[in-house]
């Protein structure tokens, strides 16, 4: 998932919704819905599992 995608699977759900099945602060689901500069912390991974999504590190295979 990169990080268009992810403010195209949160802009499906309101900041209400997201905070109550997540946890995460309004401010922060704001943050993210607009597309600002974020960290990746367990939190926001934990609340896009819970939301059904999947964030994967790949490697390049040009390296």
């Amino acid at each position: 998932m990169i990080f268009d995608e992810m403010v195209e699977a949160l802009n499906n759900y309101s900041a209400k919704e997201i905070q109550y099945k997540t946890g995460l602060k309004r401010n922060r689901i704001y943050n993210l819905k607009n597309g600002c500069t974020f960290y990746l912390d367990y939190n926001l991974y934990f609340a896009l599992k819970k939301l059904g999504y999947e964030i994967k590190l790949e490697k390049d295979k040009k390296n």
